[in-house]
């Protein structure tokens, strides 16, 4: 499909002249866009997607001369927001179209209005819809930015339900846009958050050449960055698996390369003057090393990467690609590496791999949050001195409405008051409570982001916070790569300066992420499991089971297995494999464990709820719904469904293990 220039006749020149030719998934979105109805776009980090709907917006705002916005882009962290704010501000300019950025940080104007297009996070959003909705009335188009990032996540529960609100005050429908990088189910996606979307697709299918190094102390990091610079590479990013470790090599690796003290540390906990400021210094160099956590997936520009080094494996193969995508490519060959510390990470990250060469993401099953309606009657009550079932239910998606049942919003709102988070004020009629109140005022009700607990780091002399800890270990910290002397401490914040001889800054782990079921059952099929099959390894006085039922099918597995008491006994257990010391169960014994998990589900759902929720991170406001609404949540978005269909047939195949390396990993996995 080829773009009219005369379709774009003020944005054409700006935003594309200086290309040789539109890139595909401009050439397939751009005339769709145009044309007015819904559309979904998923391809790769750097296709051209950001100018595929920013040049349509611009045109938008041209055709139809109003005051006020026109275009709202809704993206996942401030970070992006600024983000697009440098990338879009000069071509915007050169058409005469105002652009800025509404966020807890910047709350732009235009000539004392809003301006036209508007880039906002969700919360900000939330926060406009509750307190100054005048302002979106206006509004014809709302942009959904990195999508992927915010689905199958209390924020993207959340943003579905502000998209509904909109509408309210909108009148009409906007047409709405959303760009992903490539997802396992694009139409399903797009159902979430669009209607009747076209879906345009580009395959992110490129060759990726992975290597791998050997080892991932700070000491072996450090000779694999020597490595690399020495075969010429420059700009190296590096990615880890947590805060800590990313101030554990930052810190341990100042001055023992070639890179000598360009060497920056990038996560969330760190402040974002310091976050900026290592963005630039990062692009601006002329050789550094950044290591970071996932706050550099997405596509902050910090300018060219010659290659990415993964120090730890990736929660799921869409962040591996994200990652991975932001290296430098010579041709349609993406180069990259990846640090591992035994045969069972090697194993992983070469499934990995090869399943997202084939453009296969194994993504999680998808299950609404009800604890987002939580938080959005205490909004709604807020800003409209009380809420009634009524309007919980006009803010829901009707597909969403009708998924929960007709008692879900009624039932929600009575367990509102019983938490003292409502008071009932008539027969239909909820006023907000104290809690709520407190929060509204404070502007931080609109949030389903977990607190973080920690203390602030300050600079004495600036008074800046550099960012937030969870422990302080010594008179002396090093936070964002840079060494502090603790002057004074309280409850809530640590007084430093600038000094040598600081300890790495300590943070509060996060959890391990969740392995899914189609995930882990590709790594026990990639050594030898048939599809169906759950593997027997015998290894020296311990049996292996190599189920690959992932993180919620494995706690299933062993619970059921203590419960009846079969065979031996759970020595340890992974997302893949299951040891059991002592005597293998017979066949009698393994045939009545399957036939005992119908009753098995339920019981475990209710023992492990909470655990399950926090896994499946369902948000702030579990504790205060219904448990009807909780289990059913949790049982969708744990895969639970694809476990117990996939243990209703499974046989035990016996598994050799000749191979050293095999062996290995899976003793490792």
């Amino acid at each position: 499909m080829n773009i009219d220039r005369s379709a774009l006749p003020h944005t054409f020149g700006p935003w594309f002249a200086r290309f040789d030719e539109l890139t595909e998934v401009q050439r397939l979105a751009i005339p769709h866009i145009l044309a007015g109805g819904d559309v979904l776009m998923c391809s790769a980090t750097a296709t051209g997607k950001t100018e595929a709907f920013a040049a349509p917006a611009a045109e938008l705002v041209l055709q139809h001369k109003q005051s006020g916005v026109s275009t709202l882009v809704i993206a996942p962290t401030r970070a992006l927001t600024n983000d697009l704010k440098r990338r879009l501000e000069a071509p915007m300019a050169l058409v005469g179209v105002s652009l800025g950025r509404y966020t807890g940080e910047h709350k732009e104007k235009v000539a004392g209005q809003m301006p036209s297009v508007v880039v906002a996070t969700p919360e900000a959003v939330d926060s406009l819809l509750a307190r100054r909705p005048q302002v979106l009335a206006g509004t014809r188009q709302v942009v959904l930015d990195e999508i992927h990032v915010l689905d199958n996540t209390p924020r993207g529960d959340q943003l579905r339900i502000l998209l509904q609100r909109l509408e309210g005050v909108t009148g009409t429908r906007p047409q709405r846009i959303a760009a992903s990088a490539t997802v396992d189910q694009p139409q399903e996606l797009g159902r979430r958050y669009l209607k009747d979307p076209e879906v345009v697709v580009v395959p992110g299918l490129r060759k990726i050449l992975g290597r791998a190094f050997h080892g991932a102390s700070p000491a072996q990091m450090a000779g694999h960055l020597e490595d690399l610079a020495g075969h010429g590479f420059k700009k190296i990013l590096v990615f880890c698996r947590s805060r800590n470790q990313v101030e554990t090599y930052s810190a341990k690796l100042h001055g023992k390369t070639r890179f000598g003290d360009e060497i920056f540390a990038h996560h969330g906990s760190l402040a974002k003057k310091l976050r900026e400021r290592t963005e630039r210094l990062f692009q601006h160099a002329p050789a550094a090393v950044c290591f970071a956590t996932l706050t550099l997936e997405m596509g902050i520009d910090i300018g060219t990467v010659d290659y990415v080094l993964l120090a730890g494996v990736p929660a799921d193969i869409s962040s591996l690609l994200q990652r991975i995508g932001r290296g430098g490519r010579r041709g349609d060959t993406t180069r990259c590496g990846y640090a591992v510390e035994d045969a069972g990470e090697a194993l992983l990250f070469r499934t990995m791999f090869l399943l997202g060469k084939q453009g296969l993401l194994c993504s999680r099953p998808y299950g609404f949050r009800p604890s987002i309606l939580v938080q959005q009657a205490m909004v709604l009550a807020c800003s409209q001195t009380f809420v009634q079932k009524s309007d919980l239910e006009a803010a829901l998606p009707p597909e969403l409405l009708e998924e929960l049942g007709p008692g879900a919003c009624e039932s929600i709102l009575r367990c509102m008051v019983d938490a003292d988070l409502l008071e009932r004020s008539g027969r239909d009629r909820y006023v907000p409570g104290e809690i709520a109140e407190e929060r509204y005022a404070r502007g931080n009700l609109h949030s389903n982001i977990d607190d973080v607990p920690g203390v602030d780091v300050i600079d004495r002399m600036t008074g800046d916070i550099v960012g937030r800890v969870t422990s302080l270990d010594s008179g002396h910290i090093e936070i964002g790569g840079r060494d502090r002397k603790i002057i004074k401490a309280s409850d809530d914040r640590v007084l430093t300066d600038a000094a040598p001889g600081a300890s790495p800054a300590r943070f509060r782990p996060s959890a391990s992420p969740s392995v899914s079921f189609t995930l882990a059952r590709a790594v026990v099929e990639s050594i030898g499991v048939s599809e169906g099959c759950l593997g027997v390894v015998a290894e020296a006085g311990t049996t292996i089971l190599l189920h690959g039922l992932g993180t919620v099918g494995a706690l299933f597995l062993v619970d059921a297995w203590k419960r009846h008491s079969v065979g031996g006994r759970v020595s340890a257990f992974s997302p893949y494999t299951l040891s059991i010391t002592g005597a293998w169960p017979s066949a009698d014994q393994t045939d009545q464990l399957f036939e005992l998990l119908p009753e098995e589900l339920d019981h475990f759902l209710r023992q492990r709820l909470a655990g399950l929720a926090k896994l499946v991170q369902v948000g702030p406001w579990q504790r205060v719904v219904p448990e009807a609404l909780m289990l059913d949540s949790v049982q969708r978005s744990c895969g639970l469904d694809e476990v117990y269909s996939f243990l209703e047939g499974a046989r035990l195949q016996p598994i050799g293990t000749s191979d050293p390396e095999t062996r290995a990993a899976i003793l490792e996995l």
